[in-house]
């Protein structure tokens, strides 16, 4: 099973992970959205924060997504995302 497929079938998991950490909007960018993943492909995925965040964001997400998806796992708010690769990752953004 590909990484795109494993997260489709983990769709209603990983939003409900998302949402107990107050993330919607949950979209998957990279290697994975462009089809281009490999056996070492990290998950990309891009969120919005439905009120502020904690020092420790995204740390508690992060590790509960890493945990059930068994490979690594970057997260970043679409406010926070660099001018520099802005319009490649929105691009790339895929709805999970």
């Amino acid at each position: 099973m590909s990484l795109a497929e494993e997260l489709r079938s983990k769709r209603v998991e990983i939003l409900d992970v998302a949402a107990r950490h107050g993330a919607g909007n949950v979209s998957v960018f990279g290697s994975v959205a462009r089809g281009e993943e490999t056996a070492e492909s990290d998950v990309d995925l891009l969120i919005d924060m439905a009120g502020p965040t904690s020092a420790w964001f995204p740390g508690g997400l992060v590790a509960e997504l890493e945990e059930m998806l068994g490979r690594r796992v970057q997260v970043v708010t679409r406010r926070s995302l660099s001018p520099l690769i802005r319009e490649s990752v929105l691009r790339d953004a895929s709805p999970l």
